[in-house]
């Protein structure tokens, strides 16, 4: 693991570009960098996928204190794609729209660009691939039907991943990515409390989900990718950013009850620390408040090590080509996973396994 040094610089900036709030005391216990110091800190913000945020902090400092000029010029450049791919996004997401619409399908955007709209900055929030949510299986039986009736490729044989022009679009009916069979009844009575929304993106009026029920589903992704192989920081800025942007719509007792219901509330007592000692996050803003030993849970050592979606643990990875990885231990990591969650989330740990490898493995 890199020095402390680094890595307190890294979410000194992280914390920066997401309140775009200075904090000159801390950055004279910081900073300047070392060249060397630049280039690892640099790396780490593309491996947690946060590259634009991260640079964003980089306005809040002093001039002495930025990275060498060269660094500085790569980093804008990436920006700029970054920026690009925001806007190129959003126009694939109105073409698909009106191509679902047209069909008489109802599509709900899934996280992506419905969450980045919580940000500072929204176009600096690094895009992933655009997942389209229907309300039945059978809809999203026939919004893949369409897509290959129409040319659109299938990138995965056994799924629902599409390539669209140069982006890859994944179709769900499963809401949200619990395991625990027996929270479904609960999370749907949630929902029905708080109806759908919109979001207009390149002119179409887009269904979102209301902030309500979107913080839930960003939380039930981060806790999936928890027990897996690992997530990076870029889906805990999500719930911080919707934390910031949405607090005032939240009850935080009817919140705090629902994921004691559904077996969380060990799990995510440490979340909202991480998200207020790391990120920055106003405690003011965190829904409910947690007692501070809750949980001895170490997110922070976790996150760091594993990178985007656990793409850069070294202990199980073996190459990273593109958005795909080889993984090597599967098993031992899974294991040790399931092993280290099951006192925290022991509901989720319990059917992680079995919902896994059982039935969607057809065993």
């Amino acid at each position: 693991m890199e020095s402390t040094r680094i890595q307190g610089a890294f979410f000194f900036l992280l914390r920066c570009g997401l309140w775009g709030k200075k904090q000159s005391a801390y950055e004279k216990e910081l900073f300047p960098l070392s060249e060397a110091e630049w280039d690892v800190l640099y790396r780490r913000a593309n491996e947690q996928t946060v590259q634009g945020i991260v640079y964003d902090g980089l306005l809040c400092l002093e001039k002495n204190n930025l990275p060498p000029r060269q660094l500085q010029l790569k980093w804008s450049v990436q920006i700029d794609r970054i920026e690009r791919s925001y806007h190129r996004n959003n126009s694939m997401i109105a073409q698909q729209h009106a191509f679902f619409t047209k069909r008489q399908l109802r599509p709900l955007l899934l996280k992506g660009q419905g969450v980045a709209a919580s940000y500072r900055l929204p176009q600096h929030r690094v895009c992933g691939d655009i997942d389209w949510y229907f309300e039945s299986r059978r809809q999203c039986t026939l919004a893949g039907l369409h897509l290959i009736k129409n040319s659109i490729p299938r990138i995965d044989a056994g799924g629902q991943v599409y390539r669209w022009a140069d982006t890859e679009m994944d179709l769900h009916d499963r809401l949200f990515d619990f395991y625990n069979p027996f929270s479904k009844a609960v999370l749907k009575r949630y929902r029905v409390d708080f109806p759908d929304t919109t979001l207009t993106i390149a002119g179409q009026q887009v269904a979102i989900l209301a902030p309500q029920v979107q913080i839930i589903q960003v939380t039930a992704h981060i806790l999936k990718h928890s027990l897996a192989f690992g997530v990076g920081l870029r889906q805990f800025c999500d719930l911080a950013a919707l934390y910031h942007s949405y607090r005032h719509l939240l009850d935080g007792a009817r919140l705090e009850k629902l994921y004691r219901r559904i077996g969380l509330l060990r799990w995510i007592a440490p979340v909202h620390q991480f998200l207020v000692h790391e990120l920055g996050l106003a405690t003011e803003k965190l829904p409910f408040l947690s007692p501070p030993t809750a949980s001895r849970m170490d997110i922070l050592q976790d996150v760091w090590d594993s990178g985007n979606f656990g793409f850069y643990d070294e202990a199980y990875v073996q190459r990273v080509d593109g958005v795909s990885v080889a993984r090597k231990n599967r098993t031992e990591a899974l294991l040790r996973r399931i092993v280290r969650y099951f006192p925290y989330a022991p509901k989720e740990a319990f059917w992680f396994p079995i919902i896994h490898f059982f039935y969607q493995r057809g065993l």
